[in-house]
């Protein structure tokens, strides 16, 4: 279910959540979202969704667009929001494998980087709430090295990031594209994958040979919606 709306089975156990945070005033995309995201079970997803709008105001999270980063924050950790999938979800590339984070964090800018991140989150999910249903991620590991892999401040760094993503911003996507893996993905990806939850791991399709990611896109976007760095030679 990508759409951010209640279905027919969802709609009573919807009304009753709704209730129960009414004073939390969120719009019903954010409701449905964190319902799913436990299950329908009301007394947990109230005690996820009551956090994360506390993390929210904590964070000034919702002032995003005032915040400042150094110029070279957009060429050293790239991404990109473009395209749509066939449905007409939004897709955000994000060339993992080109970040530079170590060089950050060993400079004590970790918790810039986390901020930064958290901001594009919120720019993916503006664009992902216009559309009305969950979007698609692609992380492109092209590029990742074995310093970068192993470094545990940043494997630290990257932990928090995912749970909060995890606990703030669930359901936003229907599928994760990991491409261009190396052998040394194994190392980062063992270090954080505890706190992916399963519903988002059902989510997760990891590949490591061009050919196979490349027949993947052409199947779930057009071709026009394909980042141009990542198109397929023959187009």
């Amino acid at each position: 279910m990508d759409l951010f709306v209640p279905v027919e089975d969802e709609t009573i156990i919807f009304e009753k959540f709704k209730k129960v945070v009414s004073d939390l005033n969120q719009n019903d995309d954010v409701l449905i979202r964190f319902l799913r995201a436990r299950d329908y079970d009301i007394p947990n997803a109230e005690k996820m969704l009551r956090n994360a709008v506390q993390w929210r105001e904590a964070t000034d999270i919702n002032n995003y667009m005032k915040w400042k980063f150094p110029s070279n924050y957009e060429k050293d950790l790239p991404y990109r929001l473009f395209g749509k999938c066939n449905e007409g979800a939004a897709i955000c590339w994000v060339f993992v494998g080109k970040w530079t984070t170590k060089k950050f964090v060993d400079n004590d800018e970790g918790e810039q980087v986390l901020r930064y991140e958290f901001a594009m989150m919120e720019r993916g999910l503006r664009i992902i709430a216009e559309s009305g249903r969950a979007g698609t991620i692609v992380l492109d590991m092209e590029g990742l090295t074995l310093a970068q892999a192993t470094h545990i401040p940043s494997l630290k760094l990257s932990f928090n990031a995912l749970q909060t993503v995890e606990q703030c911003y669930p359901e936003i996507a229907k599928a994760i594209y990991v491409i261009n893996v190396p052998w040394v993905f194994s190392f980062a990806y063992n270090f954080v994958k505890s706190i992916i939850a399963p519903r988002t791991m059902e989510k997760i399709k990891i590949f490591s040979y061009k050919e196979e990611w490349q027949a993947e896109f052409l199947k779930r976007f057009p071709i026009d919606s394909i980042v141009p760095q990542l198109l397929p030679p023959s187009h």
